[in-house]
């Protein structure tokens, strides 16, 4: 299996449309957080997985926000975990923490995160906060 990780390409939202089928709206936040941080997407075979970004606060910040969006359900689950870490770890080179919120319901997103080395915080009823940590060693 090949997988390929590249930057979405800001402005070209109709030609992702179309090839991939995602909803413009989902297209517009991708490209609304990209003016914010950093967007990329991820392809395995040449077929879309997901889209995840990263938003600091600010550019002298040692910390930043992840989100991920992906289609339900997530296919090819043991080579998108192998390469969630790997992302995550380059994402730690350059941030001390990672932070982010999922939905307490959402036990696949739990486990994912878990995986990830995610510390889980009550937030509100329905919301977990998460923070992932650069290793004191690392």
């Amino acid at each position: 299996m090949r997988v390929q990780v590249q930057p979405f390409i800001k402005g070209n939202i109709s030609a992702f449309v179309a090839s991939f089928g995602v909803d413009t709206a989902d297209l517009l936040m991708f490209d609304y957080c990209q003016s914010l941080g950093e967007v990329y997407t991820g392809f395995i075979d040449g077929e879309f997985c997901c889209c995840w970004g990263l938003i600091p606060p600010s550019w002298l910040s040692q910390q930043a926000y992840l989100w991920m969006w992906a289609p339900e359900p997530i296919r090819h689950q043991f080579l998108f975990i192998r390469h969630s870490q790997i992302q995550v770890q380059r994402m730690l080179e350059r941030f001390d923490t990672i932070v982010g919120h999922t939905k307490t319901t959402s036990r696949s997103a739990q486990k994912w995160l878990h995986w990830l080395g995610a510390e889980f915080h009550p937030y509100t009823k329905d919301i977990l906060s998460f923070e992932i940590k650069r290793s004191a060693n690392g």
